[in-house]
């Protein structure tokens, strides 16, 4: 297998992440340092990438240290016995983690260049198909290693993402340039214009919503678009589909095309990847996002896709609006934060088995809702202000959910009602259960 431009990201919710760290911090009362074994799933990606998810972390017992002065922390055959036992047990692979002291990217001593190696090697063993290696871990970097498939040597890992509020995501091997287009937002950070470059972001649904986000993505300078749509324009889409023009009606133009159109000329440079179809069928390109925009009319549609996001560790943004009549009109919307580790459109209250239900005798047929610009515009820009908040945390914010109410009636935008009687957990997507769906034999 060739490496040389193989990309493997590894990929850890923030709540995880910080359990691990606290543990690993804790004193004992003969060693230097701690270390546990974290747990992860393995996906290969289309182009030969892969994502490595964590699953769990098991920290070592303090019976199984042995206390050797040389070293900062030595484990006993016990501890890696039930390290592999944990292996078979829940089908995952594995990883030896430790914590070095300080602030920056930390690198492997002389020890751990010697020993960790074999020690991985012994866990390939065990799980051939899975990804298995070593982290250290520091107070804000991380170095890695792993052995997967039929790589001969163990292979460094560039990409790590931390998922969480805001996001802490490093891509080593990219280079950065300098350039003034972008100095009027430099307040979002020194790194913020480096991150959108690199960042992946996917839009599922290039409609109202959707057009607009895409637009304004490239304006803030992000290269890298999945766009997922199987529609061809058509009259009705005129009023709201930002780029449309009329020739495009008649021309029967693919909104993935428009899409296009309109990035590259602001953003000559981007990397746009046009999906003609439902991300059900090209479930790979959509897992390779770091980020996804949910522009999608129907429950079930918003269920299926939160579902496939949670297991890959993705934030989803999810925006929605309709208009309904009782003795007046009604102009109504939402914008939705579903992060991993936390709630949920489930838990929100916004998705239900009584609404999935009830769209389901329908036969998914909710017809055409009605949809006018500026209600999509105002729900897509601050869906695009919390997506450049969560990559840069420029606003100090931390550990932040979201559910926005927006009323069209009055232009205001607001914590939904629903929003402080939800907790800050979610039980319908445990992190344990990431990585692809699996089945039981009976």
């Amino acid at each position: 297998m060739k490496t040389e431009n193989m990309n493997i990201q590894f990929r850890i919710a923030k709540t995880l992440h910080q359990d691990i760290l606290n543990d690993l911090k804790r004193p004992h009362d003969y060693t230097y340092e701690r270390v546990g074994f974290i747990y992860t799933k393995t996906v290969q990606l289309n182009n030969g990438n892969y994502i490595i998810l964590a699953t769990n972390y098991v920290p070592v017992n303090d019976k199984n240290y042995i206390k050797d002065d040389s070293v900062g922390a030595k484990i006993n055959s016990t501890a890696i016995r039930l390290a592999m036992q944990g292996m078979i047990d829940t089908g995952c692979g594995c990883f030896h983690v430790h914590f070095h002291k300080h602030k920056g990217k930390p690198f492997p001593s002389i020890t751990d260049s010697e020993d960790l190696p074999e020690l991985v090697k012994s866990f390939n063993n065990i799980k051939t198909k899975e990804a298995n290696g070593f982290l250290i871990l520091s107070e804000n970097g991380f170095y890695a290693e792993t052995k997967i498939d039929n790589i001969s040597d163990t292979y460094k890992i560039e990409s790590f993402s931390c998922i969480g509020y805001p996001m802490e995501l490093q891509y080593p091997r990219k280079m950065r340039r300098k350039t003034s287009i972008y100095d009027r937002q430099s307040f979002l950070g020194k790194d913020s214009q480096f991150l959108f470059e690199n960042i992946k972001v996917g839009i599922v649904g290039y409609g109202g919503g959707g057009s607009h986000i895409g637009q304004q993505l490239a304006h803030i300078g992000v290269k890298n678009i999945t766009i997922f749509d199987d529609d061809k324009t058509e009259d009705t889409n005129l009023n709201r589909l930002i780029g449309a023009i009329y020739r495009d009606i008649r021309n029967a133009t693919l909104k993935t095309y428009i899409a296009q159109r309109v990035i590259k000329k602001i953003f000559p440079n981007s990397k746009i990847q046009p999906v003609n179809d439902k991300w059900q069928k090209r479930p790979k390109q959509l897992q390779d996002c770091d980020i996804v925009f949910g522009c999608i009319d129907s429950y079930s549609e918003r269920h299926q896709l939160e579902a496939e996001c949670r297991r890959f560790l993705i934030p989803l943004i999810d925006i929605g609006m309709d208009v309904h009549k009782v003795d007046s009109y009604s102009m109504s919307g939402q914008i939705i934060l579903s992060m991993p580790g936390h709630p949920c459109m489930t838990c929100f209250g916004f998705l239900s088995e009584d609404k999935l239900e009830i769209e389901a005798k329908k036969y998914g047929n909710i017809g055409g809702r009605p949809q006018v610009v500026w209600s999509n515009g105002a729900l897509a820009s601050t869906a695009v202000g919390i997506f450049v908040d969560l990559v840069t945390g420029w606003s100090g914010e931390c550990d932040k959910g979201i559910y926005l109410a927006y009323d069209g009636n009055t232009g205001k935008i607001e914590d939904h009602i629903r929003f402080k009687f939800c907790t800050n957990t979610c039980t319908h997507y445990p992190i344990s259960e990431v990585g692809p769906a699996t089945y039981k034999k009976i």
